[in-house]
């Protein structure tokens, strides 16, 4: 039998990443429990691939940092959304959904006292409405993630990542989406900057202006990066990417941590506002239909390659490389709706919402590789 090998992708989720923090540390601590019931200790993993927070605790992995990574997720538990970001603008209701603090941005575009401002209206009206429309562009997020910031370039560093790790974003200007290495950045900064933009929430947090790195040879640096979720809410195509071009007769096993479940949680009101619209639309529901076309187009091609394979002949992609069928295992939460289930807004930092979230991640890790453990043993007794 070939040496098993493992890959490790992360989706995004923001604060729902602490989910993944749980199942991380049970794989870490328990092994990963395959089919014929070997269970691999203390796995370690060739490639890894996150987005958005999952290029965050991607990044932990892939410089073997365990500890680091824990002691990130247990300040953030400890103190709260200050570890990665402040804001005049957004703040908790007591369900842990962000609100938009409107008489905050009122301030902001309106800085002047108030009897001032009506005396500017009322007297230069199309100089007082040009000043409001100033402000309002100089507004280029709701929250500033400077702490996450420092956090990134005071602990990423090039000479440090012991696995190849790949993280995306996507550029606001051209609309494409980057992936690279970390070996296609000259710059421990450039490469903190790459994480900083992946995790970069839109509407919630600033996009980084711009990121230079190696494509395809050449130094490129596209402008207006955010988020990678905003096409990819998990890299599974960079991983399978890698696989291909770098070890396409590997014997690979992919395990996948998706932060959402694949049911949408209902919203508890009809009505919404429009930061808690725009958040439910770009956090929730459209981060759930991108997993879900991701890992759809995954599955058929496994299909695909699997009945094209009981046939004797190989599929190929648009480079003429053979499409591979990969083993993997899916480890996300179950239907929200569901009592036990629910983790919460992306966006919600309380104690003790990220404490489930950990633990949780760790419960349906554990319930996963039991599966395994169940299917070994129904070969087991139909062999005997």
């Amino acid at each position: 039998m070939s040496q098993r090998k493992y890959a490790l992708v992360l989706s995004g989720g923001g604060f729902k990443g602490a989910f993944q923090l749980g199942a991380l540390e049970y794989i870490m601590k328990n092994g990963i429990t395959h089919e014929d019931g070997f269970v691999q200790m203390n796995p370690q993993f060739s490639i890894i691939a996150g987005v958005s927070v999952g290029a965050l605790n991607g990044s932990f992995m892939a410089m073997q940092d365990m500890e680091g990574l824990v002691n990130l997720w247990e300040g953030v538990i400890k103190r709260g959304p200050s570890k990665i970001y402040t804001s005049d603008f957004v703040e908790l209701d007591e369900k842990g959904a962000i609100q938009v603090k409107f008489d905050s941005v009122l301030k902001k575009l309106i800085p002047s006292s108030l009897f001032s401002a009506a005396l500017s209206f009322i007297f230069r009206k199309k100089a007082f409405l040009k000043s409001i429309g100033d402000n309002f562009k100089s507004i280029r997020s709701l929250a500033d993630n400077t702490p996450l910031a420092q956090t990134l370039f005071a602990n990423i560093k090039r000479d440090k990542f012991k696995i190849p790790f790949r993280m995306g974003f996507t550029s606001l200007v051209d609309g494409e989406y980057y992936s690279p290495s970390v070996s296609d950045f000259d710059s421990d900064t450039e490469l903190a900057k790459a994480i900083l933009a992946s995790a970069a929430l839109p509407i919630v947090f600033p996009y980084v202006d711009s990121i230079s790195f190696k494509k395809d040879n050449t130094m490129i640096a596209p402008q207006s990066l955010t988020d990678g979720g905003v096409r990819e809410i998990s890299p599974l195509g960079d991983v399978i990417d890698y696989i291909k071009k770098n070890d396409p007769e590997g014997d690979y096993h992919i395990i996948i941590i998706n932060c959402y479940s694949d049911v949408e949680l209902k919203a508890e009101s009809p009505v919404f506002d429009v930061g808690s619209y725009a958040f439910r639309v770009t956090n929730d529901i459209l981060a759930r239909e991108v997993f879900r076309n991701d890992y759809s187009n995954f599955l058929l091609i496994n299909k695909l390659v699997t009945d094209a394979n009981k046939r004797g002949f190989e599929l190929r992609d648009d480079h003429n490389i053979p499409l591979i069928k990969f083993k993997y295992k899916l480890i996300q939460p179950l239907d929200p709706n569901t009592p036990g289930n629910d983790t919460g807004d992306t966006l919600d930092s309380r104690k003790e919402t990220l404490k489930f979230r950990r633990e949780y991640g760790a419960k349906r890790t554990e319930e996963v590789m039991k599966i395994q453990t169940e299917i070994a043993n129904r070969k087991v007794s139909s062999w005997s």
